[in-house]
């Protein structure tokens, strides 16, 4: 069972998301400060999405037509 759980975190820090790459070219190309920064951009962007979801509206606006229209409008 460890073998298992050791190899799906592989997969998951070879899997890099758009934010990780995101941060690593600031850190790369602008020093730590901004990596710092970008990767607190990253997270302030994850919030909304997460929790919207742990509250269910992720399940709403999929089944829900007008709870999506009234939702997109509203941004």
């Amino acid at each position: 069972m460890l073998l298992e759980i050791l190899l799906k975190w592989l997969v998951l820090v070879l899997l890099l998301g758009t934010g990780v790459i995101f941060t690593l070219a600031i850190g790369l190309g602008r020093g730590f400060r901004a990596s710092i920064a970008a990767a607190f951009g990253c997270m302030l962007g994850i919030i909304p999405a997460a929790f919207a979801s742990i509250i269910g509206l992720a399940a709403l606006l999929h089944t829900s037509a007008l709870a999506f229209q009234v939702i997109k409008f509203w941004e």
